[in-house]
């Protein structure tokens, strides 16, 4: 059983070096590289925090070249489009120094359904596209690495991918929504309904570009539209990857309550007691099932995940009126995912094998909370 934060470490790379391997970007071929823009948005935190844990200056250059990457594959059409070039219609040159501002493909192997054909959900989760929340969990990475990494172009890119989110708004009646997924050149829905945190990951990240961007772009209305959508939602979900960005979204938003006033909806108190009362859910009716063949090892490191950085974060928990000590009950979760998937042979099974990539890279961000919870949150705004 691992304890150590030495040999959590000791993993996340190796596991790391497997992902870098297989999708590619230890490769020199553009042809070869396997992005996905999920995946790799929490490879660059973690390849961020292999550098600085080891002082591993190859770890920050896979950093470099995985956001290289992702723009110039996942910023442009597929090769098996009939379209080509940069998804923003914009020339070449322009399009390199703007990858995101038309926002960014899924990297799903299927082509999008066009805008005539039927809806059909099975085969809409193999369809590329744009997903809101993909977006978020970008931006999120390109603040991290233009905080560790020193490079200021990648606050302009997070800042312009921020903006794209607001083709995804939509009015439902008398009410503000969000499309959940997007077309490639975001002209049209391909999934109408609106992911349950959507709008809370998209006020928080629009308005940590907001303060970081020193353009003064103008996000005023999208943080109006977004806060008009959050306001009087309940948070709480009992799916343990939800639960753990609702943990990851509770750190944010104490952060951000440092430095502005936010709403009632979004605020750090609200957050914790949505999440607690979702993980109180999930322990009593759903819990961890006992066999690797029925479980999905993404979606439980990012519980796993949420709980090492909140459990980091107790002091601002309580410089928030937070109970910390509510979360104590909860912490052994963490323990328990993190040492049953780092048992060589509960990767082996074929449920896990299936989604390695996601797989390797969830577990190993989950494994580096533990000595390098700073690279999972938003240290930036406290310098």
């Amino acid at each position: 059983m691992k304890t150590s934060g030495d040999d959590s470490a000791k993993l996340a790379k190796i596991l790391m070096g497997e992902f870098a391997e297989q999708t590619g970007l230890r490769g020199s071929k553009e042809a070869d590289q396997d992005r996905y823009l999920w995946t790799d948005a929490f490879a660059v935190h973690n390849f961020l925090a292999l550098a600085s844990y080891f002082d591993d200056q190859r770890c920050k250059e896979l950093a470099r070249q995985l956001i290289e990457s992702v723009h110039y594959t996942l910023g442009r059409f597929s090769p098996d489009d009939s379209r080509s070039g940069w998804i923003s219609s914009l020339p070449e040159k322009e399009g390199q120094q703007h990858p995101t501002v038309n926002g960014l493909r899924i990297g799903k192997s299927q082509p999008e359904r066009k805008e005539s054909e039927p809806f059909d959900s099975n085969k809409e989760w193999d369809r590329d596209g744009q997903y809101y929340h993909y977006h978020t969990r970008w931006i999120h990475a390109l603040l991290q690495a233009a905080d560790y990494l020193g490079n200021q172009e990648y606050i302009k890119h997070a800042a312009e991918l921020s903006l794209a989110g607001r083709h995804f708004l939509n009015q439902e009646g008398n009410q503000q929504q969000l499309y959940w997924k997007m077309s490639i050149d975001l002209t049209y829905p391909l999934v109408p309904s609106m992911g349950a945190h959507d709008p809370l990951d998209g006020y928080l990240t629009a308005l940590e570009c907001k303060m970081m961007a020193s353009d003064k772009r103008d996000f005023t209305e999208y943080l109006e539209n977004l806060e008009a959508i959050c306001k009087g939602k309940n948070w709480k979900t009992t799916d343990p990857l939800g639960l753990g960005g609702l943990l990851l979204n509770t750190v944010r938003s104490a952060e951000l309550e440092s430095h502005t006033d936010l709403p009632e909806s979004v605020h750090p108190q609200k957050l914790y007691r949505d999440a607690l009362n979702g993980l109180d859910a999930f322990v009593s009716q759903a819990g961890l099932a006992s066999s690797a063949k029925f479980r999905l090892a993404f979606r439980e490191c990012g519980l796993s995940l949420g709980l090492r950085v909140i459990e980091s974060y107790r002091g601002k928990l309580t410089k928030n009126r937070a109970d910390a000590e509510l979360l104590d009950e909860y912490l052994n979760l963490a323990d328990d995912i993190e040492n049953f998937w780092s048992e060589r042979q509960n990767r082996e099974y074929t449920a896990y094998r299936n989604h390695q990539n996601i797989n390797h890279v969830s577990l190993a961000a989950s494994l580096l909370a533990r000595t390098a919870p700073a690279f999972f949150s938003r240290p930036y705004l406290n310098k």
